[in-house]
């Protein structure tokens, strides 16, 4: 098994060229509602007296290995369980968990004879300061929605923190709850740039005998997908991302162009109707008519807290 990230190798004059092919080259970007529902796929429930999410990254054979914040899987004396989106339970091995060094990852594997989508993993280094990048996971349940159910929401990155603590570099503006820790960061093309698992807070001061109150202040924090990989080895993680891949946004189809049927004009050939006679006598049959050609060319064809 093996990383999904292999750098591409630049010889030479291929250097400039390639250069340049990226500056024309148009981005186009995947249909929210199409990354959504890749989301879904591949976003787990992570049950426990705490519950949170994680996200599908890996399978070899019948297992697979889940990412998700390491606090949601701190306890070792509960008990875990990966749900699917096919509502399936899967029991977690707590002596399988793997807890990342110096931040706030843990991987965690399950055993399953059904197939199921794993996330593809971004090259980049990070999402950029303007990125729309979107969020999603399985949020504790509230007044008005009473249940836990998938929730996918949009934002986008407001910045960067390099020395932030647990490895909380990535800022973003999406709205996201408590039980989403451990849910994925997708950039534009559906692919996964980090890890959700915090959230900025302000902390209000209570009245009278009540306790100070923490409130969100918009702003939460995800670890970038490129710590991870650089991490992973560290922990005698070998995987192969290449399982899965995410669809390749595609540019709009451009439309075909009139055939040369439909641009030929219709024309009546004339009849062969003897016009003179030759010398002899014999009647003369007119030339061929000069063929039309078409004028134009053919184209081929909340969360309160620091943790949520």
């Amino acid at each position: 098994m093996r990383f999904n990230n292999n750098p591409t190798a630049v010889l030479g004059g291929i250097l400039t060229a390639s250069m340049v092919c990226l500056q024309t080259q148009a981005v186009f970007s995947l249909p929210a509602s199409q990354i959504g529902k890749s989301a879904e796929n591949f976003t787990v429930l992570i049950s426990s007296d705490y519950p949170g999410s994680g996200v599908i990254i890996a399978k070899n054979k019948k297992t697979y290995t889940v990412l998700t914040a390491e606090h949601v899987v701190r306890h070792s004396d509960f008990e875990y369980h990966v749900v699917t989106q096919d509502g399936k339970k899967h029991p977690v091995k707590y002596q399988t968990v793997k807890k990342l060094p110096g931040v706030d990852l843990a991987v965690v594997t399950f055993t399953s004879d059904r197939t199921y989508n794993t996330a593809k993993l971004a090259k980049s280094e990070e999402a950029g300061i303007g990125s729309v990048v979107y969020t999603a996971g399985f949020p504790d349940p509230g007044q008005a929605i009473e249940n836990r159910i998938f929730q996918f929401t949009r934002g986008e990155v407001s910045g960067v923190n390099p020395n932030a603590k647990d490895g909380y570099s990535l800022i973003y503006t999406n709205i996201t709850r408590k039980g989403m820790s451990g849910g994925p960061v997708l950039n534009i093309n559906g692919e996964l740039v980090g890890i959700h698992g915090r959230a900025e807070t302000d902390v209000l001061p209570g009245e009278g005998n009540n306790a100070p109150i923490q409130v969100k202040a918009g702003l939460n924090l995800g670890i970038p997908i490129q710590t991870f990989l650089a991490l992973a080895p560290k922990v005698g993680l070998k995987l192969d991302f290449k399982t899965q891949p995410t669809p390749t946004a595609q540019p709009p189809t451009p439309q075909p162009a009139p055939t040369a049927q439909q641009q030929t004009p219709s024309v009546q050939p004339p009849g062969f109707q003897p016009t003179s006679t030759t010398p002899s006598g014999t009647p003369r049959l007119p030339s061929r008519p000069k063929p039309i050609r078409p004028s134009g060319a053919g184209q081929s064809p909340v969360c309160a807290g620091s943790r949520c």
